[in-house]
């Protein structure tokens, strides 16, 4: 288990699961945390307390305490809560549990964080079908399968089946939600499966089919980027 710590200079608060998940939900007054236990660890720190933060803690809090835009990052079977803010972004980064850390940013750094975080990077051109459509539960549980490191040899339809089966590296969800303007959508989101053969994005349909269309990495990072454009 990896002791807590504060970097005074970034920002960053690296704790239990359980302690930033408390100090994320105080903060935005999602619902009741024992506040007591978050500031004994803050305190242990040097980042202050809930009601006197160390300054770049309180820069990191702005966004959670009145957000603009909530994020939600899915990765490796993870969903990590981000929060927007005029210019701030600050996401609870998911780790072993016990060493998760609070990492803020200005929003300028959103684009190149999320080019590491999502391992986006060159991938084959090989041919692909511009679109395979799958039952959605079919989809899903060939990616749990390779999540869980099971083989899905004869699951998906090709070349989904041999993209997965034989080169899976990772699945991951990009949404951001917000308080809409009359009549205009409230939220965005995108998913997609990393494999050796490409990215694939996923489009989730009504019918509970989804289609699977090749995308590339500049364009899947413009439209993960695109969930936070308020902020860029």
């Amino acid at each position: 288990m990896s002791a807590p710590a504060y970097n005074p200079d970034t920002g960053v608060l690296t704790a239990p699961r359980d302690t930033i998940g408390a100090l994320a939900t105080i903060a935005t007054g999602a619902g009741e945390a024992d506040a007591s236990a978050v500031d004994a660890v803050l305190a242990a720190v040097g980042a202050g307390s809930l009601a006197e933060p160390h300054p770049k803690l309180a820069e990191a809090l702005v966004p959670l305490r009145s957000p603009i835009i909530g994020i939600r990052l899915a990765k490796t079977g993870y969903l990590m809560p981000g929060w927007v803010r005029e210019g701030r972004f600050t996401l609870h980064v998911y780790r072993g549990g016990d060493d998760d850390q609070l990492v803020p940013m200005p929003a300028e750094h959103l684009v190149h964080f999320l080019l590491w975080l999502l391992d986006i990077s060159p991938r084959p051109r090989d041919p692909r079908p511009p679109e395979t459509v799958v039952a959605g539960a079919v989809l899903d549980r060939a990616v749990a399968l390779q999540l869980g490191g099971r083989p899905t040899e004869g699951v998906l339809p090709e070349p989904l089946e041999s993209a997965l089966a034989h080169g899976f590296r990772d699945w991951w969800l990009a949404s951001s939600h917000w308080t809409p303007a009359p009549g205009a959508p409230d939220k965005l989101m995108l998913e997609a499966v990393d494999t050796g053969a490409g990215l694939w994005s996923i489009q989730r349909l009504e019918d509970d089919t989804a289609i699977v269309r090749p995308v590339t990495p500049i364009s899947a990072c413009k439209r993960s980027a695109t969930c936070c454009r308020t902020t860029i």
